[in-house]
């Protein structure tokens, strides 16, 4: 057992991709932009200017993605997040690995924002001992947006944490990535938004709950 647990948010902790596409696509509704082939292409894990970028490449530019950001914002931290679903026993397995006695923290490229309004929302306030996004420090000039393998060094620091007594658990490319960055393991989760191709990346591979 890690001393150490950091779980990634959208298609790990939570199915949330219904309500982050509508989100977006109130979104490029107010700023006049038409979706296009977004619901084939769009992917949740990502970071939004990523996601942008890949999307909308020639209407890309920073103040492009800073009043995407804002309205999504406006948008998806409002709704109340109505069809977003815990995946089953992810967050019992959470809370025994808590009482068990290790540190369970949240490190997600979601805006930090909506990170604290979703985990508000499901109660992961009162169970997690850390929630860290990579816009954390966005008003910061000295540090600016992190990303995820940024983030999670910064979250390592933080805690006081070693590479042995670390594991990232989460669902796609960008986090086996960013724990193969820091040098730490990392685990795999089956039932959420990675292919096989990005699981094989991981230390490790979970297909339920108990298995991380």
């Amino acid at each position: 057992m890690k001393k150490f647990y950091f779980f990634d948010l959208d298609g790990t902790l939570a199915d949330t991709d219904a309500d982050i596409r509508l989100a977006w696509k109130a979104a490029l509704a107010d700023m006049g932009v038409d979706a296009g082939d977004f619901d084939t292409l769009f992917v949740a894990g990502p970071t939004l200017e990523d996601m942008a970028k890949k999307l909308y490449p020639d209407l890309y530019s920073d103040s492009f993605a800073s009043e995407l950001r804002r309205l999504f914002g406006v948008h998806y931290d409002s709704d109340g997040f109505p069809a977003t679903r815990e995946y089953p026993g992810v967050m019992d397995r959470v809370r025994e690995l808590k009482t068990a006695g290790a540190g369970v923290y949240i490190v997600t490229n979601k805006r930090m924002a909506g990170a604290k309004a979703m985990a508000r929302h499901f109660g992961w306030d009162r169970v997690f001992d850390g929630i860290y996004a990579g816009d954390m420090y966005a008003a910061d000039p000295a540090v600016g947006k992190l990303r995820k393998g940024e983030l999670l060094r910064h979250v390592l620091e933080m805690c006081g944490a070693t590479a042995a007594d670390s594991v990232m658990v989460g669902d796609t490319a960008n986090d086996f990535n960013a724990a193969r960055e820091n040098g730490i393991d990392s685990v795999a989760v089956l039932w959420g938004y990675g292919k096989p191709e990005e699981h094989a990346l991981a230390t490790r591979t979970a297909s339920s709950p108990a298995d991380i």
